[in-house]
């Protein structure tokens, strides 16, 4: 018996050693040989599920994680394995069953914590999830995790000012996530802090090139400091990916607009119209004619709005701008362009 004990933990060891080495094809007839020598080794039983894991394959993870239980119902490496096991397989209420266990035993672990709150933010339990990353944060001091789900979270709520200051501490970090990146950039474009939030996104696509979120957001923030030409420029690269996104076509007429392209916003407010009913390509239609002093074509474009949309504030006022035009003598445009987007 001795001798087979020797074996078992000579085994073992190398299993884990060539684990750790990621040579999970040796590990694995490692494991099954030291598994064969002894079937209730939960030392040997928690490397088979670890390495299942590690292999993707989490339903035989979790059978051997099961058969540790069976011997000992309390062990944290079988609990917390399993945790992360079910959360492989897209299964978060029995992953925060099994952490809810394991935090039983080893209540400190904030690393299990901020997966048991990131599980409970997915399931829209955000109460549940915010007390778990308040917890992680108090516990673990500086968890970038936790103020990674954290600030995320509040983001996702809107709470702004919260979620910056997660973020910014998260940041200390890690100062390339993309992600917080994107978000950071939204944040001040809502704030009209077009100059901050540019500096976000431009570092995105710095680390992302092809990013559409941070091209789009980039391009928002030059039409906002009224650089026209470098937002159809950013806009122009997301349509190359997004041929079909129809607002984006008829905000890059609205900028050919304000630069007096006419034609060049024509044709996009066109591109824009073949794909469906856009109200703003209508009236963007409806500013040129006004500017070429064809009145009944301009209202045209409205009454084909208000036909689709009774009462249509803009068109109405478009209307209106128009009469008014036609009362003058049909010459200039004056205020044809107050309603435009950009």
């Amino acid at each position: 018996m001795p001798d087979l004990n020797k074996s078992v933990v000579k085994l073992s060891k190398r299993a884990y050693y060539l684990m750790g080495k990621r040579r999970y094809n040796e590990a694995e007839k490692v494991f099954q040989e030291a598994y064969a020598l002894n079937a209730e080794n939960a030392y040997i039983l928690v490397g088979l599920g670890d390495l299942y894991r590690k292999l993707k394959n989490f339903p035989k993870a979790v059978k051997y994680y099961d058969m540790v239980l069976d011997i000992d119902p309390v062990n944290v490496f079988a609990l917390r394995g399993l945790g992360n096991a079910y959360r492989g397989m897209k299964k978060p209420e029995k992953s925060l069953e099994y952490w809810d266990r394991y935090l039983q035993c080893n209540r400190y672990d904030t690393h299990v914590m901020v997966r048991m709150a990131d599980s409970y933010k997915k399931m829209g339990k955000y109460k549940e999830a915010m007390a778990l990353y308040d917890k992680a944060i108090q516990i673990g001091g500086n968890d970038k995790y936790a103020y990674l789900g954290m600030g995320t979270l509040r983001y996702k709520l809107g709470d702004d000012d919260a979620a910056l200051a997660c973020f910014e501490k998260y940041q200390v970090f890690d100062e390339d996530n993309v992600a917080v990146l994107t978000m950071l950039g939204n944040i001040f474009q809502r704030r009209k802090q077009f100059d901050k939030a540019a500096v976000y996104f431009r570092k995105t696509i710095e680390l992302d090139p092809d990013n559409v979120f941070a091209l789009y957001g980039l391009g928002n923030c030059e039409r906002g400091l009224k650089h026209f030409e470098e937002a159809i420029a950013l806009w122009c690269r997301v349509l190359e990916f997004e041929p079909e996104n129809q607002n984006l076509h008829t905000r890059v007429g609205d900028a050919y607009l304000a630069l007096d392209r006419l034609e060049d916003a024509r044709s996009f407010y066109e591109k824009s119209l073949k794909l469906g009913f856009d109200p703003y390509a209508y009236l963007g239609l409806s500013n040129i004619c006004l500017r070429h002093a064809e009145l009944d074509q301009a209202a045209r474009y409205c009454n084909i709005i208000i036909e689709k949309l009774p009462g249509n504030a803009r068109a109405t006022r478009q209307l209106s701008r128009i009469e008014a035009q036609r009362s003058a003598g049909g010459n200039g445009a004056a205020g044809a362009d107050a309603e435009a987007r950009v």
